[in-house]
């Protein structure tokens, strides 16, 4: 196999030069429209999934069957482009996905917790554009088949989110594993994304907190600058959730409490310790929210695109200090139920109006991935063994299933910080 040799830490991967998969017929051409909500969130997802079991012509079988769903999911075949506004619109020009075969000197499990992203197990698990100068330029999908010593593969997929959630993602996934096991799919993608148009005149009515600047007077910023940044994965069974809910609502101040919302607070008020944020520090939390429930007439169950918006939280770093946790509870839970039809369609006028940048200073976002169906992208050789994030932003928080009924929190900070968020975890954990 000729192409790129990826060594260094205890794995080398050789690569295959990427060949370009185009669906097996015609498809759709022109451009295709992108809503609001996928303007939101202009960079690629990185996802991993380990197999234990393989054959040798598991790559043909993922390159053809690829082919064969591309056929309803033709966008990731296209190019990312902006309109006369200035705004993402991907062009289905058929260019087509590039996909890279590969083989790695190691069994798949010393590759340890693929939920705890490492840079250097992405970068040669992951095939990523090395002439792409910006995301615009990136590929809107790519996939890498990479065979290991033990039989074994993983399937290494950068997906741009500004085409997909996570959801859509797992079902486009899934789909193409169906294809793969010569299966009619469950799930055949919606396209009309005008479904989602801002409204002619917009008509916002929320002033979104979550596009505040927030100045770092804690300079934060220079201490992820000049430490090493660790990511590192927080495990809550079952029981250990129960205490923190019991614990959110010891002062009576609640009658009830989500265990996503209890876990929320835990790691904002933590990561704010840990990071020594100053008393008047403003600090932000922004959620994702799944929004397919919330509309009066419900969207296609099969909508293909992003249907997650943002809610915000807004405090200082003493505030959440020196409340009890009760209080950040509550400000998660009117956060999370101001999100109905209203709160959507006004974000999506604001977005379209006024196109705000957003300030990652001081902010943690939460994304849970704890219900998606990664465990049953069955391509003919079994389930996933292992699924896990490839990357990991510098304000981003991912709440991952683990066992029975747990979550395991993945989090990225300084290496002194993340001493000290293992150690205010613990405390908090243990009252």
């Amino acid at each position: 196999m000729e192409g790129v040799i990826m060594n260094g830490g205890s794995m080398t991967v050789r690569k295959s030069p990427p060949v370009m998969v185009t669906p097996v017929s015609e498809t759709p051409g022109g451009y295709y429209f992108l809503s609001c909500l996928d303007q939101d969130i202009p960079f690629p997802m990185l996802t991993i999934y380990s197999y234990r079991t393989g054959n040798e012509t598991v790559a043909d079988v993922l390159k053809q069957s690829l082919a064969k769903v591309l056929l309803h999911y033709y966008p990731l075949a296209g190019t990312m482009s902006l309109d006369s506004r200035g705004r993402f619109v991907v062009e289905c020009t058929k260019n087509g996905v590039p996909f890279v075969e590969a083989v790695a000197d190691r069994t798949v499990d010393s590759l340890g917790d693929l939920r705890v992203p490492n840079e250097d197990t992405t970068r040669k698990l992951i095939y990523m554009d090395p002439k792409a100068k910006s995301y615009i330029e990136l590929p809107l999908l790519t996939v890498q088949v990479t065979k290991f010593k033990c039989g074994g593969f993983t399937l290494g997929i950068a997906i741009s989110h500004t085409v997909v959630d996570g959801v859509s993602g797992m079902n486009f996934v899934n789909s193409w594993a169906e294809v793969a096991r010569d299966q009619t799919l469950s799930v055949v993608p919606f396209h009309d994304r005008t479904l989602l148009q801002a409204r002619v005149p917009p008509t916002p009515k929320y002033p979104y907190d979550d596009f505040i600047d927030i100045k770092d007077v804690s300079d934060m910023e220079t201490q992820y600058k000049n430490e090493a940044n660790i990511n590192k994965i927080f495990s809550f069974d079952a029981g250990k959730l129960a205490a923190i809910k019991k614990m959110a609502m010891a002062d009576g101040r609640l009658q009830a409490c989500s265990t996503f919302s209890a876990l929320s607070a835990l790691v904002w008020k933590a990561r704010c310790k840990a990071l020594n944020m100053k008393h008047a520090q403003l600090t932000k939390l922004r959620i994702l929210v799944d929004v397919r429930s919330k509309f009066k007439e419900p969207l296609p169950k099969n909508y293909f695109g992003n249907l997650v918006v943002f809610t915000c939280c807004v405090t200082t770093a003493g505030e959440l200090s020196e409340r009890p946790i009760s209080y950040t509870v509550e400000q998660i839970r009117k956060a999370c139920e101001q999100v109905d039809e209203e709160y959507v369609r006004s974000r999506m006028d604001y977005i379209d109006m006024y196109r705000p940048p957003l300030s990652t200073v001081s902010t943690l976002v939460i994304s849970s991935w704890a219900r998606l169906a990664y465990g049953t992208s069955d391509f003919g050789l079994g389930d996933p063994t292992q699924f896990g994030c490839g990357a990991l932003a510098s304000e981003l928080c991912v709440f991952q299933p683990e066992g029975e009924k747990g979550i395991g929190v993945v989090m990225t900070l300084p290496e002194s910080a993340m001493s000290t968020f293992e150690d205010v975890i613990e405390q908090i954990s243990d009252q």
